[in-house]
């Protein structure tokens, strides 16, 4: 019996047929694995990158928009969120107008606490300054929550200063 084990074993090593298959068996599901990773983390930050447009946008606007308040605003949270003032095609997919917050702030001139450099330059002691902000939810494609990681929430930041009203 152990004769007959040693040859089949034997025989076995000899014949390399198979490897190729066994090789394609083992290696397959990580590479899947990786290729699905590669394009979470693209579709992540092409939704962050569209976020963070959209909050520069509205930013941009508040900052030179000549109307009221309250209409300026709604128009640039519909301007974030859309890309468009009519609101015609949402920039993200489940992104609403609601969920960007815009706030104006008066900043004594504006310090950069990292480097100490002041941020607007102005010959008055306050600058407006218009801050824009959202966080968004992202619901991706489920390879992040498979993986056993939580909620992933993208939150992006923008603030302008100034110029009109």
């Amino acid at each position: 019996m152990l004769a007959k084990l040693n040859h089949m074993i034997r025989r076995f090593k000899g014949e390399d047929d198979g490897a190729i298959l066994v090789e394609m068996a083992l290696l397959t599901p990580f590479m899947l694995l990786l290729s699905a990773g590669v394009f979470e983390f693209s579709n992540i930050l092409n939704t962050r990158m569209l976020l963070d447009a959209g909050v520069r946008d509205a930013a941009r606007y508040m900052a030179r928009c000549s109307s009221d308040w309250d209409t300026c605003k709604g128009l640039a949270q519909t301007l974030a969120a859309n890309g468009a003032i009519d609101g015609t095609s949402a920039r993200v997919s489940g992104w609403l107008p609601s969920q960007v917050e815009i706030t104006k702030s008066f900043s004594t001139p504006a310090i950069d606490p990292a480097t100490g450099t002041e941020l607007y330059l102005s010959g008055t002691s306050n600058v407006d300054v218009v801050q824009v902000k959202t966080s968004y939810p992202y619901a991706g494609v489920g390879l992040w929550s498979y993986l056993g990681f939580g909620q992933l929430t993208l939150t992006v930041f923008h603030q302008e200063r100034v110029l009109g009203w």
